[in-house]
């Protein structure tokens, strides 16, 4: 029932914090007393994620509005503080998700003129295809910011302009299961659609869908982080600081994503400290790191935060930095001709309204070396 959901997501979020109390005051025997300091610094920057179970949205039959009702409020609290949850119960085959980063790690093994064979255009392209390190600075994105390039590869598919499929042809890439993939991804976006529009109070929980007729703003982004370069200086990330761009980004972080081998950090609107997000793993399930990107912010009239985060550095020397790291990203967004004005019941309109295209349009073009 949705009582043992509801303690599932309690009972995940506040085990980590016990867990980071015990290391803080000396009682986790792996922790080094060295390390005392880093790990207080870490155990009170902010409070922790929230994990959300979403079965009663997926299993829709087998569950009361009640339950829904109840993960909804949840699913407000998470975007309304720090503005990034993980989810569990979305049914994404574990086995599927193996294979495509399976995929992933064979293509980004070859060498780069292959790999080049596949590049269509700049970062972000209507046609998607690989993108060299080199050529993106994400924390560009921010107006007014300079940085330099992120040490990232990627392949991106994005949603065809004409037509139901995706942008190159699955066919014709190296990623045969990247379609059943996006199937995944797209059914579960739709979940999450519907929890939003019962967590904001609209009356029709399919409130979302016109927004993402096709052709919309959906993507699919394999990353490859290569090993660390031995001359990478302070300021050069694997991904520098941003918010995402556009709507809710579902993410399946590389596993070893840890405090001492870098990976993903989301940052506490309120204290402005940084907090490592651990992978997670539930009755054989893998997790997904949901956040939502600044469309969602004006939407929703400031009540829900566009989270900044980033992809940090392994330390110099170690044996992560000796590794690659490998993401897979579902960026999400309404078509590029759909206007985003503040939702109903969200109060007096603090921004313009503006296009889901023209938005996307001027985020890249910043972010683009």
């Amino acid at each position: 029932g949705v009582y043992s959901m509801v303690s599932r997501v309690s009972w995940l979020s506040w085990a980590t914090l016990l867990l980071c109390v015990l290391r803080c005051i000396g009682e986790d025997p792996q922790v080094e007393p060295e390390s005392f300091s880093a790990y207080q610094e870490e155990c009170f920057a902010a409070p922790p994620l929230a994990v959300i179970d979403i079965t009663p949205y997926v299993d829709f039959e087998n569950y009361t509005d009640a339950d829904r009702a109840s993960i909804a409020k949840i699913w407000d609290e998470a975007f309304s503080t720090l503005g990034v949850a993980q989810i569990i119960g979305h049914q994404v085959p574990t086995s599927l998700i193996n294979t495509i980063r399976g995929e992933a790690a064979t293509f980004f093994s070859k060498s780069n003129d292959e790999k080049a064979s596949f590049t269509f255009g700049e970062y972000g392209n209507s046609k998607g295809g690989f993108t060299a390190m080199g050529v993106e600075a994400v924390a560009q994105s921010v107006e007014g910011v300079e940085a330099p390039y992120d040490l990232v590869e990627n392949f991106v598919f994005r949603c065809e302009e004409n037509g139901s499929g995706m942008e190159p042809p699955w066919e014709k890439t190296p990623f045969p299961s990247a379609e059943q993939y996006v199937v995944h991804m797209e059914r579960v976006l739709r979940t999450l659609h519907e929890i939003s529009a019962i967590a904001l109070g609209l009356e029709d929980r399919h409130y979302f869908d016109s927004f993402y007729t096709r052709p919309n703003g959906n993507a699919l982004r394999l990353a490859h982080y290569p090993p660390l370069p031995a001359d990478a200086n302070a300021g050069h990330v694997r991904y520098g600081e941003h918010t995402d761009y556009s709507g809710f980004t579902l993410l399946h972080q590389d596993p070893d994503d840890s405090a001492g081998a870098g990976g993903l950090q989301v940052q506490d609107p309120q204290s402005k400290q940084w907090i490592p997000v651990s992978p997670i793993a539930d009755y054989g399930e893998a997790g997904f790191v949901v956040n939502i990107g600044d469309l969602w912010k004006r939407w929703t009239n400031d009540r829900w935060m566009s989270t900044n985060h980033r992809v940090m550095n392994p330390e110099k020397g170690s044996e992560a930095a000796k590794k690659s790291r490998f993401s897979v990203v579902f960026f999400t967004g309404p078509r590029a001709d759909a206007m985003i004005d503040t939702l109903p019941g969200q109060g007096q309109s603090k921004h313009a309204p503006i296009s889901a295209g023209e938005h996307l349009a001027q985020k890249l073009a910043r972010s683009n070396v």
